[in-house]
């Protein structure tokens, strides 16, 4: 039923799966919104379980933007020192009676944002489980100036930043031979 949806989560989000990260985002094309909502219905109730969320972020024609996220890791990336002297000024909300509104809030702030922009907004990367340095010294430079490029720009850590990288090429190619066995995307999915 979701299948297609599934093997492009698969492809496109094996590091967030594997609980290597908390978040990634991509664009999904022709599919009419109609399916790809009762897609990701489909989905959330297979995955919401184990951790993971889907949520459609926006749509223009038949392209779609998909939100694939770990809820209790981004709970924990948002709360890190210096996340939140990013997001107050750019208005994000941190009123709530509890953590989840709270973090309800803010990614439907997020939405709002990457809905009402063409491009992404820069503190899009705290969504992702980037590193708070790295993405203050983006917004910072204007995505210039970086020490190293991979799954993001990295301004700090550069050791570090590239044996991660390392290990979410080693994740992605476990996740397309996954895919080639037809593999559901249930068993390939870590449980938070």
């Amino acid at each position: 039923m979701a299948d297609e949806l599934s093997e492009k989560i698969l492809r496109n989000c094996s590091q967030t799966l594997a609980g290597l990260k908390t978040g990634t985002i991509f664009n999904i094309s022709d599919m009419p919104v109609s399916i790809l909502e009762f897609q990701i219905a489909v989905l959330n109730s297979k995955l919401n379980p184990l951790g993971i969320f889907i949520e459609r972020v926006r749509s223009k024609k038949n392209n779609s933007l998909i939100y694939v996220y770990r809820r209790s890791q981004l709970l924990k990336d948002l709360d890190r020192t210096g996340v939140r002297e990013i997001l107050r000024p750019i208005g994000y909300p941190e009123c709530g009676s509890t953590k989840d509104i709270i973090l309800d809030g803010q990614i439907q702030y997020l939405m709002k944002r990457l809905s009402d922009y063409d491009c992404f907004p820069h503190e899009i990367g705290l969504f992702l489980g980037f590193p708070v340095e790295d993405v203050e010294e983006f917004i910072r430079h204007d995505g210039h100036d970086c020490v190293a490029c991979g799954f993001w720009k990295v301004y700090c850590n550069k050791k570090e930043a590239l044996s991660t990288f390392r290990r979410f090429r080693i994740c992605a190619r476990i996740y397309e031979n996954a895919i080639l066995e037809k593999r559901p995307i249930e068993s390939m999915t870590v449980a938070a």
